[in-house]
């Protein structure tokens, strides 16, 4: 009987490489046809077998000779494009590479709760689309500027502790990740959750008749954990509950695992209580206007149907269905806090960072704010006529350039369905096989010298200083957005003939020319929540910067006595070590998982109250 099941599992493994052979094959010869510079890949370097487990090949890999890996490795490790940036496409003189493996499907995971705007495909694409777009209104904005603001006071509060000059602050991301966790859970669900000692309702346009308080001691009737504790263990171990299936998660030997699977089940039934919720709302009331979170929104907008979706009627080009199921909805919710929660937060976590590096660039940020609100309290701020001031100011320029440098995801999947794509290469026509898997390198884009104004190098300021070393795109210079020129590919171009791109940068900002700057992606699928990202970091990076300075904390390099003592030039030198090591943990530090984030040891900064009003810099 063993023997039999041996054989039978031999035969399998063997049926299966036959296949993954042929498959490759046929990849491979599709991929000389199309004229596209290609490399070939051992792997497959987005399926969950190597996502998995490329940790522990890893090393034994690195041990082989370059020989055997270097024109591979390079392409499939999860890090790969932070790593490399825009090199391997210097290396091989094409912007445009075909990578040859044995294909999957990489977007299965992400329907956690339901299909949702991410995960579809055609007609039934288009109808998510249509019902999820609406929310993210201007009236939703509001409320989001207003939360922002909020969050932000509570956060410098949490660090300044009534005082002028706050500690070292050794969780800068982490903090970077609550403001941002507590905006979404307000402006797309309605929950405000507090930070320690905040003030709440402190911002002008909210009440507590239309907040729902969320406090992570209080666990409801019915649940194991609360709200607040519920939404940040499930990001937290999103890894978790992406790639291991479920049945599998409960079960592992690891307190980890134990404690996401709990938090994808809590959260599943806050989810479905809170959509209980709206609909009762109006059901009560089918006109009233008063909710402007996205899940109230979502819910009015996409109606209330337990049907389901029939993929098989939408594909043969029946009409597009003016309602959603219930799990269509809570499946673009998650989506929603998803994609909502990490990429601002480390839009602020790495301007604070850049900022701090930088203080030219603080200074003319400082200068900016001060003429912008002249002394006016963040409780006096008005969302439309600030956040246009703000977009086209330093303000605007330094999240224009911390998303080049560090765009929230380093790879856009995109593919090509049933046909061939035709595009043109170095000059030549070529075409995208069907059935091809394309992933889009923002760090690469951004960095492409053939794409963007340029200047001369000062490695000292290089985040890299080893790639593109004869120019300054490595560097983070907010000023390079204040360029008064047209690239060329810009003047030929309408804006109609550019995509979305034009929504990336603020009107009197330099406008890179057509997929140079993807930072929310590009075309009919580039990022819903694009407006909501900006007003939340601007309404942020505002509220910190107009009545603080941030430095980089040098305690780690020099005792205060120590630095009390020193001359002028002693203390640079001190800063200059601080300021080598910052860039060192950007080089080394950096993962890429659903986002690019600094892992591990955080930069360590210092906040300080910034002396007078109008042009008060300390």
């Amino acid at each position: 009987m063993l023997l039999q099941v041996l054989l039978a599992v031999l035969g399998l493994a063997i049926l299966q490489a036959v296949r993954s052979y042929t498959a490759f094959r046929r990849n491979l010869a599709v991929a000389k046809a199309s004229g596209i510079p290609y490399a070939v890949l051992p792997v497959y370097s987005v399926g969950y077998f190597w996502l998995v487990t490329q940790k522990l090949w890893e090393p034994f890999l690195h041990r082989l000779p370059k020989s055997w890996t270097n024109w591979w490795l390079a392409f499939t490790l999860e890090n790969a494009p932070w790593d490399q940036l825009y090199e391997p496409f210097a290396k091989h003189g094409s912007d445009t590479l075909l990578l040859v493996s044995r294909p999957l499907e990489v977007y299965g995971s992400l329907m956690l709760y339901g299909a949702n705007v991410v995960t579809t495909e055609g007609q039934i694409w288009k109808a998510h689309r249509k019902i999820t777009s609406p929310p993210f209104s201007e009236k939703n904005n509001h409320l989001v500027w207003a939360e922002a603001i909020f969050q932000a006071q509570s956060m410098i509060g949490s660090w300044m502790e009534g005082g002028t000059k706050s500690p070292t602050i050794a969780t800068l991301g982490e903090d970077s990740m609550r403001l941002a966790l507590h905006v979404i859970s307000r402006a797309g669900f309605g929950r405000r959750m507090q930070w320690p000692k905040s003030e709440p309702n402190k911002v002008v346009g909210t009440t507590t008749s239309d907040i729902s308080e969320a406090k992570s001691v209080d666990i409801p009737e019915g649940h194991t954990m609360s709200y607040a504790d519920t939404l940040s263990t499930l990001l937290k171990y999103m890894v978790w509950i992406l790639l291991v299936p479920k049945f599998i998660l409960k079960r592992l030997p690891f307190k980890s695992a134990r404690t996401a699977h709990q938090a994808f089940i809590e959260w599943g039934m806050y989810l479905k209580e809170m959509y209980k919720s709206k609909q009762e709302d109006f059901a009560r009331n089918p006109q009233q206007e008063g909710s402007l979170d996205l899940l109230g929104a979502l819910v009015k907008g996409g109606g209330s149907t337990n049907e389901k979706s029939d993929p098989a009627s939408l594909e043969k080009g029946e009409p597009i269905p003016a309602q959603l199921t219930e799990t269509d909805i809570l499946g673009n919710a998650f989506i929603f806090i998803l994609a909502g929660h990490e990429t601002t937060s480390n839009s602020i976590h790495f301007s604070i960072i850049f900022l701090a590096l930088h203080p030219t660039a603080q200074h003319a940020l400082h200068r900016d704010l001060d003429r912008i609100f002249a002394g006016k309290p963040p409780e006096q701020w008005d969302y439309e006529t600030y956040l246009p001031q703000l977009l086209n100011s330093m303000a605007g320029a330094v999240l224009s350039e911390e998303l080049r440098l560090i765009p929230p995801v380093v790879s856009l999947p995109k593919c090509v369905r049933a046909h061939p794509q035709q595009l043109t290469v170095n000059g030549k026509k070529c075409f995208v096989p069907a059935g091809s898997y394309i992933s889009i390198l923002t760090t690469a884009a951004h960095r492409n010298p053939n794409c963007w104004p340029t200047g001369p190098p000062q490695k000292e300021n290089s985040i890299r200083p080893d790639l593109n070393t004869d120019n300054d795109l490595e560097e983070f210079k907010p000023e390079r957005w204040f360029v008064n020129r047209k690239n060329e590919a810009n003047e030929k171009e309408d804006i109609s003939d550019r995509g979305d791109s034009h929504l990336d940068v603020p009107t009197s900002l330099y406008r890179p020319r057509r997929g140079a700057y993807i930072p929310f992606s590009e075309g009919a699928r580039s990022c819903l929540g694009r407006r909501f990202a900006q007003v939340k970091v601007m309404a942020a990076l505002a509220t910190i910067f107009s009545e603080y300075s941030v430095e980089l904390a040098l305690d780690g390099f020099a005792e205060e006595e120590e630095l009390r003592g020193m001359s002028e030039r002693q203390r640079e030198e001190v800063w200059e070590k601080a300021k080598q090591d910052a860039f060192r943990k950007l080089r080394e530090n950096m993962r890429s998982l659903f986002t690019l984030q600094l892992r591990g040891e955080d930069v360590k900064v210092r906040f300080v109250r910034r002396r007078g009003t109008l042009g008060g810099d300390q």
